[in-house]
């Protein structure tokens, strides 16, 4: 069985909404400012990150390396020892929040995830990936870099103190 890049993106958000009403508020909230900072180093050393993979015969001799795929798999491994090791995650504000609502942040950290590793492709790979879904979610990576803060600070307004 192929999987599509539709079906890839569709089981992405899924699995990350259904995830995120599962774990709660803070730990997606935590995930979502991990990934947040796993981003920012991989845009800024995502190249030396892949010269290093590229050049690094323990690796080429077993795998081919693409750009895409060691910053994509950067930002995993950022993101996942971030989470497992950083405080952010386990963060307590003592508020509760609806189960919908914490299933939106992680929709919107699927997206966020999602766009972050599409723009890691070239223009020739993002057409050759031939996804409506996958061109969807790379068109508006602005609003899912975005509508996270903004809900934080939207939904921060409205907590009873």
């Amino acid at each position: 069985m192929n999987i599509s890049w539709d079906l890839f993106v569709l089981l992405v958000f899924g699995a990350f909404t259904v995830y995120g009403a599962l774990i709660g508020r803070n730990k997606i909230l935590g995930i979502l400012v991990n990934l947040y900072i796993a981003l920012a180093v991989v845009l800024l050393a995502g190249d030396v990150i892949y010269s290093f993979a590229s050049n690094f015969s323990l690796i080429t001799n077993n795998f081919v390396v693409t750009e895409f795929g060691a910053k994509t798999i950067s930002l995993v491994v950022i993101t996942g020892l971030l989470t497992i090791k950083s405080e952010v995650s386990g963060l307590d504000s003592g508020n509760s929040i609806g189960t919908v609502m914490t299933a939106v942040y992680g929709f919107l950290t699927a997206g966020l995830f999602l766009a972050a590793a599409f723009s890691f492709m070239s223009l020739t790979e993002r057409i050759a990936l031939d996804s409506n879904f996958a061109n969807m979610v790379y068109n508006f990576r602005a609003l899912f870099a975005l509508a996270p803060v903004t809900l934080m600070i939207v939904t921060s307004f409205t907590r009873r103190r």
